[in-house]
């Protein structure tokens, strides 16, 4: 008994949602490229703007810390920023890992710090609405 799962018109059909799916991952990816040209890093602590960062000028590794309260430090690198230390109980914001792209955000709500990367674009993503 010979039956056949797959017909030639079923592999066909799976090549080309394959390959459509393909060709919105790589518009999707050179779309942000080209959005994350100016990016913009914004910190705020206690509700009050503590810092601004252009993260496409920063040439080595710059440091924000914070001794007061929580303690934190926050590491710059071109095009990317992210809480590196902190004293608080979870570290979620720590755990966030790196930002790279408009719109992205790190919280810290024991030491009430917001660390944004703002822009001219705001980028969108497949969740939104």
């Amino acid at each position: 008994m010979n039956i056949r799962v797959l017909k030639k018109g079923d592999i066909i059909l799976i090549l080309c949602i394959l390959m459509i799916a393909g060709l919105i991952f790589i518009m999707n990816n050179f779309a942000s490229a080209a959005n994350n040209n100016n990016l913009i890093a914004e910190v705020v602590r206690e509700g009050n703007l503590i810092k601004i960062i252009d993260l496409n000028k920063v040439k080595n590794p710059e440091y924000v810390i914070f001794d007061e309260g929580i303690k934190q430090v926050i590491l710059v690198e071109k095009g990317r920023i992210r809480f590196l230390e902190s004293d608080c109980r979870d570290k979620f914001c720590v755990k966030g890992g790196w930002l790279t792209k408009t719109g992205a955000k790190a919280v810290c709500i024991p030491a009430k710090t917001i660390v944004t990367i703002v822009g001219d674009q705001k980028q969108t993503d497949s969740n939104t609405f």
